[in-house]
């Protein structure tokens, strides 16, 4: 999956909360988490309310979220949450906030 930045993000190409968990994975595989964190760890940047969030942490968390699953061998995941996150990312784009 090629890294979309921000700028390129197109809320009707964004996933919908429809259950397609492939989706999900690849919309999230679009940001490099690891590039945007720079070593450090997710938790010290990533926690706390969303709506403290620019859309790239919140790229970055979701990105982060679907590792997560994949080192976890999908046991822990949290998809309702996941599905919540990309409709807060969705609704950023729609809103034009692309920072």
């Amino acid at each position: 999956m090629r890294e979309i930045p921000n700028h390129e993000l197109i809320a009707k190409r964004i996933p919908a909360a429809d259950g397609n968990r492939r989706s999900l994975i690849g919309f999230a595989h679009t940001f490099n988490g690891y590039a945007f964190l720079a070593g450090e760890e997710p938790s010290e940047r990533l926690s706390g309310d969303w709506s403290d969030l620019s859309l790239s942490e919140l790229r970055c968390l979701l990105f982060w979220q679907v590792r997560s699953d994949r080192w976890s061998g999908g046991l822990s995941t949290d998809w309702p949450s996941l599905w919540s996150l990309l409709a807060v990312i969705r609704s950023r784009v729609e809103a034009g906030a692309l920072e």
